[in-house]
């Protein structure tokens, strides 16, 4: 029910916004909307439903480990 309720809310959204940014020609633009929103509104799916979703902190830290490793071996 309530996923119905946000999906009804979304919907009035997107039918507001795309008209705006498809007049302006701005393909880009819709482009970078139309992926953050599918992200939102799978968070949003995941939150509701309860779905366990890794941080995406972990993969800052993936990428940060060796060239922190890197900056000690250089420094320390």
């Amino acid at each position: 029910m309530l996923l119905l309720l946000f999906l009804a809310i979304a919907a009035v959204c997107i039918a507001v916004d795309v008209p705006l940014l498809k007049r302006g020609s701005r393909t880009r633009d819709l482009l970078v909307w139309g992926t953050l929103w599918i992200m939102g509104l799978g968070a949003t799916v995941c939150f509701l439903y309860r779905i366990k979703v890794p941080s995406p902190l972990l993969l800052v830290m993936v990428i940060y480990r060796p060239v922190n490793s890197l900056f000690e071996s250089w420094f320390y």
